[in-house]
């Protein structure tokens, strides 16, 4: 519909969230101002024809851009109070046609294909190999011919190396909800030999009383490098792909702070 998101439909059952219900509100104030990325999927985005799909859209911080650019976009998410919020976030006015879908990134079936199918902040990582091979089969069925398939994930190297001090805070803002302000700490877990990072996430929320309200997100996060991914991405049909290390293309190397994959179909 143009000019207003639809109601979030429903694509299937859906799991269990590991977070409480502040989480949804607490992660859109975290990112409100985070914008690095945003070129690189709006270059992607005028690069080929066909509506685009986000998956794991969350409170629609890059849907609603792509949306306010004149892309129609469907987005989908298993939240439902993430959907709920990516709604109330589109502009009015300047805006591509939007769908809100409620349905598992990893098991989805939306009656279109698209020409773009894109996946932001590191959430194909919360995959395991055997969901995210069923993804990208998924993804590529969605896809038009020379369609394309994006994702942020988390530099393996990276990640192994990186370590923080779980008793002092990563990033601090205020929640403009509540204006409550908010700390947020990780405590991250790797062992060498392993194939993923354990991330306890913790959101530390000082409301007037004095009282604080602590919401825990426990998270685990598969490292892939570029190879693995791309072998896998062949297994499921998609013809070439490419790996770049940050949002300005610079070729993925080990010292690269984060993975970018581009697959096309």
């Amino acid at each position: 519909m143009e000019g207003q998101a639809e109601e979030p439909s429903r694509a299937q059952e859906t799991p269990s969230k590991p977070w409480g219900a502040d989480f949804p509100r607490l992660l859109q104030a975290q990112y409100a101002s985070f914008q690095e990325d945003l070129p690189f999927w709006l270059t992607l985005a005028a690069s080929g024809p066909g509506p685009i799909l986000e998956l794991g859209c969350g409170p629609g911080r890059v849907l609603s851009v792509l949306a306010q650019a004149g892309f129609e976009v469907d987005g989908l998410d298993y939240d439902p109070e993430m959907l709920r919020r990516a709604a109330s976030r589109l502009p009015t006015s300047q805006r591509g046609p939007v769908r809100l879908i409620q349905g598992d990134l990893g098991r989805f079936s939306l009656g279109r294909k698209y020409g773009l199918i894109l996946l932001p902040c590191n959430t194909f990582a919360i995959l395991d190999e055997s969901a995210a091979e069923e993804s990208l089969a998924c993804i590529r069925r969605h896809l038009l011919p020379g369609g394309v398939f994006a994702a942020e994930l988390p530099s393996p190297h990276e990640a192994l190396e990186f370590h923080v001090d779980p008793a002092e805070p990563i990033d601090a803002f205020v929640e403009p909800e509540t204006g409550n302000p908010i700390q947020v700490y990780a405590d991250q877990r790797a062992e060498a030999g392993q194939n993923f990072v354990q991330v306890a996430w913790r959101y530390d929320e000082l409301r007037p009383d004095g009282t604080v309200i602590r919401t825990q997100v426990p998270m685990l996060y598969y490292l892939w490098s570029p190879e693995g991914l791309g072998e896998a991405a062949r297994r499921s049909g998609f013809s070439s792909h490419e790996a770049f290390g940050d949002y300005d293309r610079r070729p993925f190397s080990l010292d690269s702070r984060r993975l970018l994959f581009i697959a096309c179909a």
